[in-house]
């Protein structure tokens, strides 16, 4: 399976492109940023996009998602708990000081337990409530591969997600985290929001906020 991920944008979120070897469907993970590379990927693989998938709607995870509509297509989803952030997304650029983004509207609104296939693999929703309330995970299990794990900003390597912004909740992030994640396979290469990457099971026995 192709699996690219880099740093996107100027909050450094990783976006990921995930293409089926044989159909060259992909879907694109939290396009923050970087529209070029992402459209030299699918160019260089022809890749066709199926999907533009969030694991939440803060705004350097959803920034580019109008560009890389234009360009390529797919089916945008996201969680509907998470919509008011995305419908608020000009407010959020105020926040920081950058211009509203151009936005599009999500076409498919996602739930745990959801599929999304593109060719012959799949990514399994997994809703991870606590960073923001539609925070979702997505686990994709290629044969002859690491499972791979798309955390999103929920875990990070040695760390977890703030929850002081709005729609945050450190409690329930912790119970989403060792019931919704930790309880999956362990040998799971986890590819957060932002930063390195990690083992599931290295998280569950040596995260300093949250173990099993």
């Amino acid at each position: 399976m192709l699996c690219e991920t880099f740093a996107a944008g100027p909050f450094q979120c990783n976006c990921s492109v995930l293409a089926d070897p044989t159909t060259h469907d992909a879907i694109v993970i939290d396009p923050g940023g970087e529209t070029e590379r992402i459209a030299a990927i699918v160019r260089a693989n022809d890749l066709t996009v199926r999907a533009i998938v969030h694991t939440h709607a803060h705004l350097d995870h959803i920034f580019a998602t109008r560009d890389v509509k234009d360009a390529h297509g797919g089916v945008v989803c996201l969680h509907p708990a998470d919509r008011p952030l995305y419908d608020a997304a000009a407010v959020q650029a105020a926040m920081f000081g950058f211009p509203a983004p151009r936005m599009t509207a999500v076409e498919r609104w996602l739930a745990d337990g959801d599929v999304l296939a593109f060719g012959d693999r799949a990514a399994l929703v997994v809703h991870t409530p606590g960073h923001t309330p539609g925070s979702v995970c997505f686990e994709v299990a290629a044969p002859g591969e690491p499972t791979r794990l798309f955390a999103g900003d929920t875990l990070f390597r040695r760390s977890v997600g703030r929850t002081d912004l709005p729609g945050g909740d450190g409690a329930q992030l912790r119970r989403s985290i060792q019931t919704r994640l930790y309880t999956r396979d362990l040998d799971a290469v986890v590819i957060p929001g932002h930063g390195p990457s990690t083992k599931l099971g290295d998280e569950a026995r040596s995260n300093p906020f949250v173990r099993l």
